[in-house]
Formats: structure tokens, C-alpha cells, sequence
């Protein structure tokens, strides 16, 4: 009877001892991702944001079961530190994440100087950088930073909006190109002159302006006084786009004003008002617009609203944040260097809030590194932005 009894007690035991370890298996890890975004400075206005974005798009993942790899578990802790729009303060952000929080996966980054101070950290660490943007400088990506990608580029949007521009206004020729004093300027004619011209346009003037400028009727005086017969804002944030239409409205300028990358067109209504603004296009995206994609309106929505935090720029930090972690998923790996292999050869059904998107980059950067998808064109009229079609945004 006591043998019994034993063995009874023996096969409890093992049952229990093994429903506790598959609970404990059961039980997600948690991977460790880092931000590096500007909270403060100039470039502020959309990395705050971008970061806040990420962070829904973090919560969001998790509330659908996280991340697996290997039939474990992880959810997301995302880590943020401070860029402060300055490279000194990218690098002190990037060496905190690294050396501190020894995270291998990083998200953020969005001009060449930016750029080049995180992948000069990243790269002799073993660390993969999905940054927000790039203007494909050999400093900031390329060959040399094989764990370095990019969410968007400065030519993503080119050939939709010059196609645009093309076929609504025929008559313009002669462009005038603005960006900021980031680094990228002659580089942004380097790879934005080619596609104008394989449309028949031509490039008259490429102009940088510092991110603090305010008043911009120096700068614009300098882009008319090359006769262009239309005026294209290559990289800025909505106020700077604004105080640009509002300089050229005053000097007399009657061509069009639009903007090859995204930028959201609510935005910059709200800065140069519903007169000056009328025309403007560019391809982006609108938060209250019907003709968003299905997750953009059912899931991001509701945790944009959830948030209290309506600001459009939400959505480029979200979908940061989710092809890193389809990235992770996908190559069935945590080590940085088989997720950048993933996305460099075998990566497909990669999905964005703008829909389906896919790796280039091949022409511009010399390597597949550049995140691709769909953006939408829209225009404003009326005081509003008015949708006009979706295209495909590449980086050659």
C-alpha cells in the first residue's frame, strides 16, 4: 500500500513539475528596442511624434501576443533616449542604448548628420538601425552600413509628384528645389535631378536653408531669381513648408508649390491658411481621410484615439516599429546580423499602415536597404486636403 502510495505521490509530482515548467514557458521574454528620436530642438516638431507612434505601435503589437521566435515569446520594452537635433546628442543617445541597455535593435534617425553620428556607433557594434528617413548620402548609408535601413527617403515620393506636376500643370519646365541645411542638398540633386529629367523637367536651383529659419523671403528671393516655374520643398517639417509658401505668395510667385516626400497636407494648411495654400499637393497621408488603408482606420486609429494624441506624424514612428519587429519575426532570429540579412535578400509580405511594402534601394544606396511603400497624393482645395490618388513611393 505505501508503494502504491508512493508511486502515486511520484507521478503527482512529475505532472505537477511539468505543468509548472510549460507555464513558465508559456510566459513571454522580453526584447529590448531603443528610440532615438528628438525630443527637443528644432527637429522636434515630428520625432516627438514619430516616438510617440512607436510607442502605440509597441503596445499594439504586444496586445496581439508580441514577437516569436523560435516558439518563444517576447514582448516589446521600447527604450527612448533624447537626439536633442544635434549629432553630439544622437551619439550620447545611441552609446546610452547600446553600452547601458545593451539593446541590439534601434529605431530613429531622419537627417544625414543625424544619420552618420547613430551608424558610426551601430555599425562596430553589431547593432541594427531601422532609421525614419535618409537622403542617401555615402555617410549615412550604403555598402559600408550593411545593419543600417531607412523607412522612407527624399526620393520615395519624386517620380509620383513630378508625374503629377507633369500632367496638371504642362506648362512647367524649370523647377526650384528647397531643403534644409541637413547635410543632403547637392546630394538630393544628385538623385532627384535624374528623375525631372527623365520627365522633361529641369532643374534651375537647389537651395539649403537652416532648420532654425524662420523668415523665408531671403531664401525664396534667391530660388525666383532663377526663373523657375515651380517651387519644390524636398525635405521640411509642415511650419516650414508654411512660412515657404507664405514667402513666395509674397514676392508674387503664381506657379506650383508642392512637395516630393511626405508631408502632411492638413498641416501645412493649418500654417499658411486656406488661400495661400490652394494647389499645394504632396504625397503623404491623412488621418481623417476615407480612403486610408483598412488597418490605418480600424487599428490605428482606435489607438491613436486611445492616446488622446492626434498628430499625423503618429504613423511614420508605427510603422518603424512594425517592420522591425516583421523583420525579427520573419528572419526567426534576435541576432542583428541575420534580421539585416533577412531584409537585404528573403523578405516579403512585409506590411505598412500604407499597405503592402517591399526593400530597395539598390540604385540610390548600392544596397537593398530602403523600406518602400505606397503613399497617397493629396492636394489642397477649399481649405482642405483633398485625396487624389495612391502611388507607389520607391527608392530606386
Amino acid at each position: 500500500m505505501k508503494r502504491i502510495s508512493h508511486m502515486l505521490l511520484g507521478l503527482f509530482f512529475m505532472v505537477f513539475g511539468v505543468s509548472v515548467q510549460s507555464g513558465f514557458a508559456a510566459e513571454s521574454k522580453v526584447l529590448k528596442i531603443g528610440a532615438v528620436d528628438s525630443l527637443t530642438g528644432w527637429m522636434a516638431a515630428g520625432e516627438q511624434p514619430t516616438n510617440d507612434g512607436a510607442k502605440l505601435a509597441a503596445k499594439w503589437i504586444n496586445d496581439k501576443g508580441g514577437i516569436t521566435v523560435k516558439g518563444v515569446n517576447y514582448k516589446i520594452e521600447l527604450i527612448t533616449e533624447d537626439a536633442k537635433s544635434a549629432p553630439e546628442g544622437m551619439a550620447s543617445a545611441v552609446t546610452k542604448l547600446v553600452e547601458k541597455e545593451g539593446v541590439k535593435f534601434i529605431i530613429g534617425g531622419v537627417n544625414p548628420v543625424m544619420n552618420t553620428a547613430a551608424s558610426s556607433i551601430t555599425e562596430p557594434a553589431g547593432v541594427m538601425r531601422l532609421s525614419n528617413y535618409t537622403c542617401a548620402t555615402p555617410d549615412e548609408s550604403g555598402e559600408k552600413f550593411p545593419l543600417t535601413f531607412f523607412m522612407n527617403s527624399n526620393m520615395q515620393g519624386a517620380r509620383a509628384m513630378f508625374a503629377y506636376i507633369k500632367k496638371n500643370y504642362p506648362n512647367v519646365k524649370k523647377l526650384a528645389l528647397s531643403s534644409p541645411g541637413d547635410g543632403g542638398g547637392e546630394n538630393r540633386r544628385k538623385h532627384l535631378e535624374p528623375i525631372a529629367n527623365d520627365l522633361g523637367l529641369t532643374v534651375v536651383f537647389c537651395g539649403e536653408w537652416p532648420g532654425e529659419t524662420v523668415d523665408f523671403t531671403p531664401f525664396a528671393k534667391k530660388a525666383l531669381a532663377t526663373h523657375p516655374d515651380a517651387y519644390v520643398c524636398t525635405d521640411a517639417w509642415a511650419y516650414h513648408v508654411g512660412a515657404q509658401i507664405k514667402a513666395l505668395k509674397g514676392l508674387g510667385f503664381k506657379g506650383p508649390i508642392f512637395s516630393t516626400d511626405s508631408e502632411i497636407v492638413s498641416e501645412v494648411i493649418a500654417v499658411s491658411g486656406p488661400e495661400l495654400t490652394e494647389g499645394y499637393a504632396a504625397a503623404s497621408w491623412e488621418m481623417a481621410s476615407p480612403d486610408m488603408k483598412p488597418v490605418f482606420k480600424k487599428d490605428f486609429l482606435k489607438y491613436v484615439e486611445e492616446s488622446g494624441n492626434t498628430n499625423a506624424w503618429l504613423a511614420w514612428g508605427w510603422n518603424n516599429m512594425w517592420i522591425l519587429a516583421q523583420a525579427i519575426e520573419g528572419a526567426q532570429s534576435l541576432d542583428p546580423v541575420k534580421v539585416a540579412e533577412y531584409l537585404h535578400k528573403d523578405a516579403k509580405n512585409l506590411k505598412t499602415l500604407f499597405g503592402p511594402a517591399f526593400v530597395s534601394g539598390e540604385k540610390s544606396l548600392g544596397i537593398r536597404a530602403a523600406v518602400s511603400t505606397q503613399q497617397a497624393i493629396f492636394v489642397a482645395k477649399g481649405g482642405k486636403p483633398v485625396f487624389v490618388k495612391w502611388v507607389k513611393a520607391e527608392t530606386p
